[in-house]
């Protein structure tokens, strides 16, 4: 009965381990390339009181650009300029923020849906410094939700964006 008992633990413990693997190793049938291209355009938010944030989103080879401005009382000035990638080994995007001001800002971030992308705002892209979340929500192809959380997730902003071209 002993040994019977031992057996069953055995290949119970086998079966669960083998389980545990499979579900760690279970990849996303999710293409960021393809999704990340759904932003490509020219997208436009009211961000404040005579205020627009505009995003120019294009590719760069197998990467992308945007562009990013704030039109202010009808004067267009820089904001930022996003550099996103790739990165193909871990299936995450990844992204530098070059500020107008001179300062920058990574993140690292995955589609978790066709239509939900997260980021997390790190520290030279180290995932354990995290200052910061941002999600977007394509509710539409012409519509989409940005909204910025802090290190405790609480809410600190949402913007609606449009695509204007």
């Amino acid at each position: 009965m002993k040994k019977l008992c031992s057996i069953t633990m055995i290949a119970v413990s086998l079966f669960l381990f083998t389980n545990a693997i499979q579900a760690q190793t279970a990849k996303s049938n999710l293409d960021p390339i393809k999704l990340q291209q759904q932003l490509i355009g020219t997208w436009q938010s009211n961000t404040g009181k005579d205020t627009i944030e505009v995003w120019e989103v294009q590719k760069y080879g197998e990467s992308f650009i945007n562009n990013v401005s704030l039109v202010i009382k009808g004067k267009k000035s820089p904001f930022y300029i996003a550099n996103i990638s790739i990165d193909s080994k871990e299936g995450n995007v990844k992204g530098f923020n070059l500020n107008a001001s001179g300062d920058y800002v990574t993140w690292i971030g995955s589609w978790f849906t066709e239509k939900k992308f997260s980021l997390n705002g790190v520290q030279n892209f180290n995932p354990q410094t995290v200052s910061g979340k941002v999600e977007l929500l394509l509710e539409t192809p012409t519509k989409m939700t940005f909204t910025k959380f802090n290190t405790d997730g609480k809410k600190t902003g949402e913007y609606i964006f449009n695509k204007v071209k």
